[in-house]
């Protein structure tokens, strides 16, 4: 009785990770979106990762007077989460600025996008 209950839990854990797994694959490549709102739900910036290219961009969404930085950030085991580039968009709302960075397959990557008036906000991916 205990060995049917163990299986049938390492069945339903394996299946659970499979789909974890599964839907943050390759197979689903396509742009990501980070969207940065402020405590009234106003949206105060963007960013987007565009697959074709792996080019980044950082949307200033609101005319306050304040800047949107956008950094794309890349996850090592021993080391935690490193900055690997940044734009500042200071251009003004209704605008973007954009990098390139070339995005490696297998390592863990995210966006994060700050404005001086809101917390920052994190939307992670894979290529």
């Amino acid at each position: 009785m205990l060995k049917k209950l163990a299986a049938r839990l390492a069945i339903t854990c394996a299946v659970a990770v499979g789909l974890i797994a599964g839907t943050g694959s390759a197979a689903f490549a396509a742009d990501t979106w980070l969207i940065l709102s402020d405590i009234d739900g106003r949206q105060v910036g963007a960013m987007q990762h565009v697959d074709d290219g792996d080019s980044f961009r950082v949307y200033d969404s609101l005319k306050d007077g304040y800047s949107v930085e956008g950094c794309l950030q890349a996850y090592a085991p021993r080391v935690g989460w490193t900055t690997v580039k940044c734009k500042n968009n200071d251009s003004g709302a209704g605008t973007y600025e954009s990098f390139g960075f070339d995005v490696i397959t297998g390592v863990p990557y995210r966006m994060r996008l700050c404005h001086a008036l809101v917390p920052c906000a994190y939307q992670g991916f894979n290529e």
